[in-house]
């Protein structure tokens, strides 16, 4: 199946996974919590839609390898075909009957992500992105392109955070953002303000220490939107949470200040180790 073929499967498949987690949602079943630390859950629906998606992948693509949240890597990672998926990404979100959720699939190949998928289902939005040949990028069906601006007084950036970061650095970067004329937002959902850059919502995404499965559907969404990515990290061999920022344009107004403060060795902790294998 050539990559334009594996974008159209993972979108039927996204749309299947985030039914089945909105069903056992409405039936009370999927919201079975265990926690895996402070405010960081993982219901019944994170592992049944993971093992869904990992079964139809195991029966389509048997060659390829996969990396999940919840049930860490399966196969060679280092070359060939990778599959990359969240369940559900915004777990605190989806059990507290907020919209913002979603279902992430990304592949990558050689060592690069080259298409991603975005489900939302209480928004009903579908993102791709496909990075192979002509970029491709479309927002239920229609194309997608990222917005031209880049006035600072204008800016309004998505910032995701997580106690990984201490809170005061949080804070501190916030307060930068609002100095320099801008405005933030906080979704709680990674995949939320990914698909945000890409559809004009918001001029940037920006994070001290993010996860591999958390950004890579995005990452494709926003590159064949005409975004950019700054977070040369991210590829299937990442293992830990790592900095990662993306602009809707690389000469936005408060582009400099984002990369001092997310990708600058001065801001930056040593990654926690991912023990998810």
């Amino acid at each position: 199946m050539n990559m334009q073929g594996r974008l159209s499967f993972a979108a039927a498949l996204a749309r299947e996974a985030g039914t089945l987690a909105r069903d056992m949602r409405a039936a009370h079943g999927g919201l079975t919590i265990d926690a895996k630390g402070p405010q960081d859950f993982v219901t019944a629906a994170d592992l049944a839609v993971e093992s869904l998606i990992r079964t139809r992948l195991a029966e389509h693509f048997p060659q390829d390898a996969i990396i999940g949240e919840e049930g860490g890597r399966r196969g060679d990672t280092s070359s060939g075909e990778v599959w990359i998926i969240d369940p559900i990404d915004g777990t605190t979100n989806f059990l507290r009957g907020m919209p913002d959720w979603a279902v992430s699939i990304a592949c990558a190949s050689a060592g690069e992500i080259v298409l991603g998928v975005i489900f939302a289902p209480d928004l009903d939005l579908l993102c791709e992105g496909l990075l192979s040949g002509a970029p491709v990028a479309r927002k239920n069906g229609v194309p997608l392109q990222v917005d031209a601006g880049c006035a600072a007084a204008e800016a309004l950036i998505a910032v995701g955070w997580s106690p990984r970061t201490p809170f005061a650095d949080h804070a501190a970067f916030l307060e930068r953002i609002v100095a320099q004329g801008g405005e933030f937002r906080r979704s709680g959902a990674a995949t939320i303000g990914l698909i945000g850059v890409a559809s004009g919502w918001v001029d940037a995404y920006a994070e001290r220490e993010l996860n591999l499965w958390d950004a890579a559907a995005g990452i494709a969404i926003i590159k064949a939107a005409g975004g950019t990515v700054e977070a040369p990290a991210f590829t299937p061999e990442l293992t830990a949470p790592a900095p990662f920022l993306a602009l809707a344009r690389a000469d936005h107004e408060l582009a400099p200040l984002l990369r001092d403060n997310v990708l600058g060795d001065t801001f930056r902790d040593e990654p926690q180790a991912d023990t998810k294998r």
